[in-house]
């Protein structure tokens, strides 16, 4: 596939935090010719909610009311003349116009965000120009619609209402909506100063659910970390899986003779952190890398059975991936049934080459496959760790295994399985320390065969496998054309949590790297990429083909500037850099006759929990509770 960048036309810039919205009757509830986005028939994908959508209307639509919506904050009222104050509605002064942080703008070759038709209702944030203004109007134009929204307000943070979004997005698909955004003063009379861009909203729907590892510490506790998720278009989170809802209790220590015990508040054997997680397959469960000695465990994450073992997941299979020193495990679909249900992950050398064994060394980490409802009896008793090394041993080559990197020369870590089965990309890494990247180390993707578990030849990734750059964390599309990782130009440093990693992607069978338009902050906000922690890109789990393009969904973290912007406590294993992180979405489309990407800028998820750190998303058909409706 050969792989090209087109930019986006554009204008000026865009800016957005707490929600101000107005009455019902502001909302414009129940206008005349208001319209909604309807599926195509037969284009829905049952399993994650995502498809093709067409528009009702496509011209003169009476989406908007006619009449300017006002929305007061804190007492502030919006002055009755605000309307006459700002004139008419191209009359404003650009230069010293307010930054529009959310949604990303197009500005002139910099590309706008592109929503799913089905996403979270936009919130529009913006900082003034000038600190004497407090009288803001919104305005949003489209070519198909009847007449502009226009709002006044005193608040720099307001949210398109529920109707008036799903109207918008019956209407409006796949056009540029402009947002110009004016300030004046609300007490001497001014000419305004603005500013203006556009986003666009795809001819589709997403669909999926998003679960995120929340932290408030850098000190791992059963009260600072649990993974919260949401459906598309929630406007709240629900906790998915808390640290003591995780009902195993056998986690062993690195040397096999007692139960682990780290003293993190927890009793002995009991897991501590569920951060690093991956969905299985059926999203019933999530499997993840609890804390030293990082032994992986995997839990359901169904309502119904929340932090139980799943009914498929043997004691042996269990015992096996107890096993100290792994990472981040991976599943793929294709082998994900009954007789058939596998999950990778790296496996650090260790003194004993495998089992239990205090002192892993320092390198040597080969890709291992564990077979998640084997037969094999790995029993474990109190002091005694011969045993349980031997049955580790008699079961290497059925139960669990290896897969063989032929021509690897370094270790791999961070595996990511492809969706139909075929081949496993990883991080081939220079250094790495227990089971995972090592600091200042090279740092490459490569491929290998899975072949039913035989591995193969391994080949770099070409444009993620350059000498002196760091390029980790791979992640298969959906539907395994697209490969996104984390690229910082150096590689020196430590590797996780870097200010200067950014999102690329890259064809599965290699080719040029596009780094991503939604790594760049807002341009007048004063923030660079590299510098903003941009990281953890994960993809949606479908992709939605519909007028000769291809529409991919992108979840990922960054540090960037938002409401409540904090750092995390510190402690001594902390990264130099302890801002805390968000999650952003993004879009990737590529045109299928001629395998051009484009890419745009990055959505704020204002739905999140900004007082939590928000890190290492999965964007999955995760079976969580629902998230209540908004009150």
């Amino acid at each position: 596939m050969r792989i090209c960048l087109f930019s986006l036309c554009g204008l000026a810039v865009g800016c957005a935090t707490a929600v101000s919205t107005p009455s019902s009757e502001q909302q414009g509830s129940g206008l005349p010719g208001s319209t909604t986005f309807e599926p195509i028939p037969g284009a829905v994908d049952p399993a994650s909610g995502s498809g093709a959508v067409a528009a009702s209307c496509t011209q003169g639509c009476a989406v908007f009311p006619t009449a300017p919506l006002t929305a007061n904050v804190n007492g502030k009222a919006v002055p009755g003349d605000a309307a006459t104050r700002f004139g008419r509605a191209d009359d404003f002064d650009s230069a010293g116009g307010p930054c529009i942080v959310e949604p990303a703008l197009a500005v002139g070759s910099t590309p706008g965000a592109l929503f799913p038709a089905n996403w979270l209702r936009p919130r529009f944030r913006f900082r003034p120009g000038k600190p004497t203004d407090d009288l803001f109007e919104l305005r949003l134009h489209a070519q198909s619609l009847a007449s502009d929204l226009v709002v006044y307000t005193t608040d720099t943070t307001w949210a398109l209402p529920a109707e008036l979004w799903k109207g918008l997005a019956g209407a409006a698909l796949d056009q540029p909506i402009t947002v110009t955004v004016r300030e004046t003063s609300s007490t001497t009379k001014s000419r305004p100063s603005g500013s203006r861009g556009t986003f666009r909203i795809a001819p589709v729907n997403a669909g999926g659910t998003m679960v995120y590892w929340a932290t408030t510490s850098s000190e791992v506790t059963p009260t600072t970390n649990k993974l919260a998720g949401f459906r598309v278009g929630d406007e709240g989170v629900v906790d998915a899986l808390t640290v003591p809802e995780v009902q195993v209790t056998d986690l062993v220590a690195a040397g096999g003779r007692d139960l682990r015990n780290n003293n993190k508040g927890v009793p002995p054997g009991h897991v501590e952190c569920i951060g690093c997680h991956v969905s299985t397959p059926d999203g019933d469960a999530v499997g993840f890398t609890d804390h030293w000695p990082w032994n992986d465990v995997v839990a359901s994450i169904a309502p119904s059975s929340v932090g139980a073992a799943p009914s498929w997941l043997t004691p042996g299979a269990a015992m096996l991936l107890d096993q100290p020193w792994l990472g981040m495990m991976s599943f793929s679909k294709s082998h994900f049934s009954a007789g058939d249900r596998l999950a990778i992950t790296s496996y650090q050398k260790r003194g004993t080459d495998v089992g239990f064994n205090d002192a892993a060394n320092q390198g040597g980490d080969r890709i291992a496959w564990f077979d998640l409802e084997t037969s094999a009896s790995v029993p474990w008793t109190q002091g005694q760790p011969d045993p349980t090394n031997a049955a580790i041993k008699a079961a290497l080559g059925t139960a669990w295994g290896f897969v063989a990197l032929d021509g690897e020369a370094r270790s791999a870590v961070t595996p990511s399985f492809s969706h139909d089965g075929s081949k496993i990309a990883y991080t081939s890494a220079s250094a790495t320390q227990d089971g995972r990247i090592g600091d200042n180390a090279e740092t490459d993707i490569h491929v290998v065969p899975f072949a039913n578990r035989a591995g193969g030849a391994v080949v770099p990734l070409a444009g993620a496998s350059t000498s002196g750059v760091s390029e980790y964390y791979p992640a298969f599309s959906a539907d395994d054309r697209l490969i996104a990782f984390n690229r910082a130009l150096s590689t020196s440093g430590k590797i996780y949590y870097r200010p200067d990693a950014e999102i690329n992607v890259v064809s599965e069978s290699g080719g040029t790297a596009l780094r991503l338009a939604a790594n760049d902050p807002a341009e007048c906000s004063g923030e660079k990429s590299p510098g903003v922690i941009n990281s953890w890109a994960k993809w949606s789990p479908s992709v939605v083909s519909v007028g000769g393009k291809s529409y991919y969904f992108l979840l990922f973290s960054s540090a960037r500037d938002y409401p409540g912007t904090h750092k995390v406590p510190a402690n001594q294993y902390s990264p130099s850099d302890t801002r805390a992180s968000q999650l952003y979405m993004t879009a990737i489309v590529v045109d299928d006759a001629t395998g051009a990407l484009t890419t745009y800028g990055a959505v704020y998820l204002w739905n999140q929990d900004p007082t939590t750190s928000n890190l290492t998303p999965a964007w999955d058909a995760f079976n969580i509770p629902p998230v209540p409706p908004p009150r």
